[in-house]
């Protein structure tokens, strides 16, 4: 990242990351109900997406294919991190130095959480 550039910040950063994050699942997933919120503390950000899952993923569930269907979220998510780290990073200028998620399909909801490299201050 760069070094000496402003930090991103407010409200104009979470929308950002957000739409990020939404338009990634968008991509793989085809549906444009997803909606998201993005919370930063310090060096954490944190997007809950709901509205997740698809006609097909939701017609699983109700058959009690729950595990099936996170099984094909969590594979999703791991090869996808890169991507959702660099959205991240762009977005704040800061390294992303781990990446977690969660899913659940009742209802349907994810978090991605980013665990951001410290900002580095001058000496």
């Amino acid at each position: 990242m760069p070094k000496g550039s402003a930090e991103p910040s407010g409200d104009g950063l979470t929308r950002a990351i957000s739409a990020a994050m939404v338009a990634l699942y968008g991509e793989v997933y085809g549906h444009d109900r997803t909606t998201a919120s993005t919370y930063i503390n310090d060096d954490v950000v944190v997007c809950i997406l709901e509205d997740i899952l698809t006609t097909s993923e939701q017609a699983l569930v109700a058959a009690g294919s729950v595990s099936e269907v996170i099984d094909g979220r969590v594979a999703f998510q791991a090869e996808r991190k890169d991507a959702f780290s660099r959205a991240v990073e762009r977005l704040t200028l800061r390294r992303v130095v781990a990446f977690l998620s969660g899913n659940q399909t009742a209802p349907g909801i994810a978090c991605e959480m980013f665990f951001l490299a410290p900002i580095e201050t001058a000496a």
